[in-house]
């Protein structure tokens, strides 16, 4: 579970807006759900959020969604989102020193404040 945005702050769009490193506890592991949660709702639009894998060196990133996490106008998390995110099964491996990236890439026009993401891995 990441802290993107502290509970009071207003989400905002960019890549790398959190980075969490791969442990060995989970090599081999695959990325099997996603979440994300807004503290206050934004309103009109919507908020999309794409997880990308980096190498150990921070090169080329590889995204683990082929459909983004969205949050949309009004809600706080994802779960109620009209489409679900999707997992990219090609991307979707993480292995140790590797590097999990947040890229938020849309927010809502009154934006919602306060960003929590929640990965869950398991073996395959």
């Amino acid at each position: 579970q990441m802290v993107v945005f502290d509970f009071a702050t207003d989400t905002a769009t960019g890549d790398g807006k959190f980075y969490m490193h791969v442990p060995s506890s989970v090599t081999g592991m695959n990325l099997v759900e996603v979440h994300a949660s807004a503290i206050t709702a934004g309103t009109t639009g919507t908020m999309d959020i794409q997880i990308a894998r980096l190498s150990a060196t921070l090169g080329t990133p590889a995204d683990m969604l082929t459909t983004k996490i969205t949050i949309d106008s009004t809600e706080i998390g994802s779960d109620t989102a009209v489409t679900a995110a999707v997992i990219d099964t090609a991307n979707d491996d993480v292995t140790t020193n590797q590097w999990i990236r947040v890229d938020v890439d849309a927010v809502q026009t009154t934006k919602a404040k306060g960003l929590i993401v929640t990965l869950t891995f398991r073996l395959p």
